[in-house]
């Protein structure tokens, strides 16, 4: 059985096994070898490890279960069974030599020179040693204990079983501690077989390797990634897991090998104390001849038959008339029923050796009972061998290995998608430890969390493409071609911001983030990206995919969700009024003093078009943002939006993306011509009304629940990793104070009609003010000035002289008498 990683094979990130077989797939293919790559699949196959998994039960098991077990006339069956396993673990150990690369490395003589040169180079006579000793290394760990495995099953055959003949031992006591020395060399072989258990060690590798390979799965980007979930192993997990288990398995091993051979053997001389007290009264007998002496040894050969469990007595070179064999009891069993190992046959004689005693033992009973305890130690050895592992392994793992496959974990997940939501890794469980590594993996999630807030959208290339560079050290590469995008792109700016920073002073800053905290909260919801806080002013983006036909389903309604974006944005500053002005008595008094009244309020501008996406600055300073007209066509937009007396002012190409559900709010208030295309281009508007007052009613909540509750979401700059209610409350540790958590119906198109405050803020302008608009400025348009200025009239008064566009509409034609210019086009120039 060969288990993955054993030769420390690098591991991918998600699919070990896989990886591992391109990788080989890789290096033979390369070099030819598709045979090799053929059998390295076949030893790595499940079939082909389970079956090597069985032969080495039977190698560690089979010959004490034939001897505890099984009659001697099954001994031929085991035989043949055991020289099936030799060989196979022979033709394994054969094919894994010729088709894995680390199994059996030999010592090259460049690398050796390679070393050699080093001698004056060297940092330390040791770490020079060790790097020789690599270089001269033959077969690797795993292959000399396979080998040896292999080997010690010769001793298990029958002609490696050397029954000692001691019949030209000079007495007794020699050929009793010859038997014993016999023994002792037996058990002494025993304890070799042990070193078969490195293959199930190797099995529990492999086993292991399957089951991290199964819960290893792709983490989608973005997602929380908890210490529940179980990475891919890493090259140091690998190496550690490796060489802890070579640590168990050799500390195993000696402590097999060497507690036997300093410990006193136990012998029992029963046996020859027995046999030699026989002979030497067979000797009495034969040299004077009485009844007494006939007695003894009568007496002692029934000792000896009755005390032992001999199976036979034969007696040569007596004269003396008397019967050369002994009379064995019939519950004996027959010599030729029993094993040859179970025999015990030892033979003295007298000093001339002309009188001889032959004694066979029958062993058996003690050979079952040596299996038996085989067994035992084999199944505990396994069980010591198993636990020895898992727990040498366990808090290697849980405090070295896994939090940094967890750091390489996210630090990928950051450079394939850095604007990932949470990169968190800390559970609950490890919140409060000291580990360094815990501290690591938390100083890893912010630096991925500063980064998301620092670069942005535009940024997440730049982050992404430096961290996959593997090579070159610490190289960075910042500056560079960018890339060309369709966006969205929206900017707003925070009105009388100068006379507000006066007032406000060093507060001002609490102003513009808690402005931020609603906009962004609101726009990261609905798919969109802060790109750039200029003081009073946010660029705000919705990339469009280049595949894309148009629609605006096709486009995931990404411009309904850009102006519903900045429709809701303004809605949540009229509700979290209080909260955008709780400054300080001094800052308060000196803000109203000067714009009695004050309320909040912002300016937005929409537009669809190109740009390119990338680094501005040099390797001091970077900024990641877009180069294009069209951004700064967005800004245009947003100043006019004073001119025009709206809050929000959108393109016509921008105009062109939205659903039909977002164009029945929408008005068209001018037509304009850049001087590019030589076509008029619409200027549009959705209304909103910023002197509505909003209270959170159950009543409101039940109704916006009935939208979408499941696409519900709530969003939070100082985010809480158990729920957003939590959030709020860690938000004390801020100065803005206690954050809100902005909720949006993420429901397009329709959030148009389900969302009530969205009806509400629309509500002042009426369905016969939108007819009289619409008929007013198409008479504009084809020149019809008095037409348009009586619809324009009626829309103001109707609006009790509010409505922005009318009046400017109506002041333009005022200069022109209200009649249109010669050859009018239809649009004005720009």
């Amino acid at each position: 059985m060969k288990a993955k990683h054993l030769e420390c094979t690098s591991i991918s990130d998600k699919e070990p096994r896989k990886a591992l077989h391109e990788d080989v797939e890789k290096r033979h293919k390369s070099a030819g070898g598709v045979t090799r790559m053929l059998v390295n699949r076949i030893l790595d196959h499940n079939s082909t490890v389970t079956f090597m998994s069985l032969v080495t039960v039977y190698a560690l098991y089979g010959d004490d279960v034939r001897k505890l077990a099984f009659q001697p006339s099954a001994d031929n069956f085991f035989l043949t069974l055991s020289a099936m396993a030799f060989a196979i673990f022979t033709l394994e150990i054969s094919l894994l030599c010729w088709c894995r690369e680390n199994y059996l490395p030999r010592p090259t003589l460049e690398a050796a020179k390679k070393v050699m040169r080093k001698w004056g180079m060297r940092h330390s006579l040791s770490s020079w040693f060790r790097e020789l000793g690599k270089t001269l290394q033959v077969g690797s760990f795993y292959f000399w204990l396979d080998l040896i495995s292999t080997i010690s099953m010769v001793f298990e055959m029958p002609w490696m079983n050397y029954t000692e003949d001691i019949e030209s031992a000079v007495d007794g006591s020699i050929a009793g501690k010859a038997s014993v020395a016999g023994a002792s060399a037996a058990q002494k072989l025993k304890v070799i077989r042990m070193i078969r258990l490195v293959r199930l060690a190797k099995l529990y590798k492999y086993i292991s390797t399957k089951q991290r390979a199964k819960k290893v799965g792709p983490v989608e980007s973005g997602e929380r990634i908890g210490l529940d979930l179980v990475p891919a192993e890493s090259h140091v997990g690998a190496e550690m897991s490796d060489r802890t288990t070579k640590k168990v398995i050799i500390g195993i091993l000696v402590m097999l090998i060497g507690i036997p051979l300093l410990q006193a053997d136990e012998v029992h001389y029963r046996n020859e104390f027995t046999l030699n007290m026989v002979f030497e009264n067979r000797l009495l007998l034969s040299d004077d001849y009485s009844e007494a002496s006939f007695e003894k040894w009568e007496f002692s050969e029934s000792l000896l038959l009755n005390t032992t469990p001999c199976i036979g007595v034969t007696y040569r070179g007596f004269d003396d008339g008397l019967r050369n064999r002994a009379i064995i009891p019939v519950d004996r069993a027959r010599p030729a029923d029993v094993r040859k190992e179970a025999m015990n046959t030892i033979t003295i004689s007298a000093l001339g050796g002309s009188k001889a005693m032959t004694t066979t033992f029958d062993d058996s009973q003690r050979i079952r009972e040596e299996a038996l305890l085989g067994i035992l130690l084999t199944s505990f050895i396994i069980v010591l061998l198993g636990l020895g592992m898992i727990s040498f392994t366990k808090d290697v793992r849980h405090l070295v290995i896994v939090p940094i496959e967890k750091m390489i974990q996210l630090v990928r997940e950051i450079s394939e998608n850095p604007l990932g939501k949470d990169f968190s890794l800390i559970d609950d469980k490890h919140e409060n430890d000291d580990m360094e590594t815990t501290v690591l993996i938390r100083t890893i999630s912010k630096i991925a969390g500063l980064m998301r807030v620092g670069f942005g959208e535009a940024g997440a290339d730049i982050i992404g493409k430096n961290l996959n560079i593997t090579t070159g050290g610490d190289t960075i590469n910042l500056l560079g071609n960018g890339r060309k995008i369709q966006s969205i792109f929206g900017f707003c700016d925070v009105r009388q911001f100068t006379d507000t920073t006066e007032c406000l002073q060093e507060e001002v800053m609490l102003f513009v983030n808690r402005i931020a905290h609603i906009l962004h909260s609101i726009v990261v919801q609905c798919d969109g990206a802060a790109n750039k806080n200029i003081g009073d002013a946010f660029l705000l983006t919705w990339k469009i995919p280049a595949t894309s036909n148009g629609s605006a389903n096709d486009l995931n309604y990404a411009a309904d969700k850009a102006l519903y974006s900045f429709v809701k944005t303004m809605i949540e500053m009229i509700r979290h009024e209080d909260f955008l002005c709780n400054f300080s008595p001094r800052a308060l008094s000196e803000l109203y003093e000067r714009m009695p009244g004050y309320k909040c309020r912002i300016g937005c501008g929409l537009h669809f078009g190109w740009a390119i996406e990338g680094a501005i600055g040099s390797s001091k300073k970077i900024d990641a943002s877009y180069i294009s007209p069209h951004v700064n066509m967005s800004e245009t937009l947003e100043a006019s939006t004073k001119e025009y007396g709206v809050s929000i002012l959108m393109s016509e190409p921008f105009y062109s993306l939205l659903s039909s559900e977002a164009v029945a709010g929408c008005r068209k208030v001018d037509v304009l011509n850049t001087g590019k295309s030589g076509q008029g281009a619409g200027l549009y508007t959705y209304d909103v009304d910023l002197s509505v007052r909003y209270v959170d009613t159950d009543e409101q909540k039940e109704q916006q629940e009935k939208g979408n509750p499941k696409k519900h979401s709530g969003f939070s700059l100082v985010r809480n990793k158990k729920n957003e209610v939590s959030a709020v409350n860690s938000n004390k540790l801020h100065d803005l104070g206690d954050l809100p958590v902005i909720r949006v119906i993420n429901d397009f198109p329709g959030v148009w009609k389900t969302d009530v405050d969205v009806d509400r803020v629309r509500a002042h302008f009426t369905a016969q003010q939108r007819c009289q608009w619409e008929t007013g400025i198409q008479a504009f348009i084809d020149g019809k000035w008095e037409v348009a200025k009586a619809n324009f009239e009626d829309v103001l008064k109707q609006s009790e002289n509010t409505d922005g566009p009318s009046k400017l509409m109506l002041g333009r034609m005022k200069e022109y008498n209200y009649s249109s210019p010669e050859s009018w086009p239809g649009y004005w120039q720009s």
